[in-house]
C-alpha cells in the first residue's frame, strides 16, 4: 500500500487518469487531493462526477477554488429563491451582470449550459466540498506529514520565522488571524513563516511555473525551515496551464519514500 498526494487538478480529468495509470494506482493505495479540483481546465463535469462517486481510497482537502465553487452555488441559490420562475441560466446571467468576477473561470456556465446541470446537482457537489477538511495529518514510517492546500502556520512557526524580530507585514498579521485563510491562500508566506515543528508539509496553490519563492520550472519545489525542523513540498506544477506553458506539469508525491512522479 502506498500513499500519494496530488494538488491543483483544475479540471484536468484526463490528465489525472493518465497520471494515476502511470503510478499504477490501485485499490490498496490511498490518494489525497490537496484542493482545487475545478476551474481553468475543460473537464470540470467529469472531475465533479468522479468526486461525487467518493472512491473509498480517495480523500480531499479544501482549496480556495473549492471555496469559490461553494460560494458561486450559494449565490445562484439566493437568486433562484428570489426569482423562482427564472431558469438557472437566467439566474446565472443576472449574477454575471451584477458581478463580473462571478464564475471568473467559466466553470458554472460550462456545467449549466454545456451539461444541463441542475441547481440540485450543483448544490450536491457544493455540499460535498463543504465537508472537505482544511488539512489532514498522517504519520508514515514514523514521520509526520501534514496535507494542506496552500500552507500551514501556527504560533511556533511564526515565532521562529526569519521575521520574528522585525515588524510583521500587515498581510501576514491578517493571515495569522484566520488559519483557514492561510490554509487556502498563503503563497510565499507558506515557506517564509509557515511550517510545523518536526513535520513535512505537502501543499500546492502557487504553481512552480510562476514567479514566487516556489519557482522551479514546473518541477516540485522542496524547501526547509531548519529552525523548526520542517520541510514543505509544493506539488502544484501548473496543471491548470498545461495548454499554455510548456514547463507546466501535473505532479504526484508518494509519502512512503517521497518519490515524485510527473505527467510528462
Amino acid at each position: 500500500m502506498s500513499t500519494y498526494v496530488m494538488a491543483d487538478l483544475h479540471g484536468r480529468f484526463t490528465e489525472l487518469q493518465k497520471l494515476l495509470k502511470k503510478i499504477n494506482f490501485g485499490e490498496d493505495d490511498k490518494l489525497i487531493i490537496a484542493g482545487d479540483i475545478c476551474d481553468r481546465g475543460e473537464e470540470n463535469y467529469a472531475m465533479l462526477k468522479w468526486m461525487e462517486s467518493k472512491p473509498a481510497n480517495v480523500e480531499f482537502v479544501k482549496g480556495n477554488h473549492d471555496e469559490d465553487f461553494i460560494s458561486n452555488v450559494d449565490l445562484l441559490t439566493i437568486i433562484h429563491k428570489k426569482n423562482p420562475n427564472f431558469s438557472l441560466l437566467e439566474c446565472y446571467d443576472d449574477l454575471k451582470e451584477m458581478d463580473a468576477y462571478f464564475d471568473f473561470y467559466g466553470t458554472m456556465i460550462e456545467l449549466i449550459d454545456g451539461y444541463s446541470t441542475t441547481l440540485e446537482q450543483l448544490s450536491k457537489w457544493a455540499d460535498i466540498m463543504q465537508d472537505f477538511p482544511y488539512l489532514k495529518e498522517l504519520n508514515i514510517n514514523n514521520k509526520n506529514y501534514l496535507i494542506v492546500h496552500a500552507g500551514y502556520m501556527d504560533e511556533d512557526s511564526l515565532a521562529n520565522s526569519p521575521l520574528a524580530n522585525n515588524s510583521t507585514p500587515s498581510e501576514l498579521k491578517t493571515m495569522a488571524l484566520s488559519k483557514e485563510v492561510f490554509y487556502t491562500t498563503a503563497r510565499d508566506e507558506a515557506l517564509i513563516v509557515g511550517g510545523k515543528r518536526d513535520t513535512t508539509i505537502i501543499a500546492g496553490h502557487t504553481p512552480t511555473i510562476s514567479t514566487s519563492v516556489f519557482f522551479n520550472l514546473g518541477k516540485v519545489f522542496r524547501g526547509e525551515r531548519p529552525e523548526i525542523n520542517s520541510v514543505i513540498y509544493n506539488i502544484d506544477c501548473g496543471a491548470g496551464f498545461l495548454d499554455e506553458t510548456k514547463s507546466a506539469n501535473m505532479a504526484c508525491i508518494r509519502l512512503e519514500d517521497e518519490e515524485i512522479f510527473y505527467l510528462r
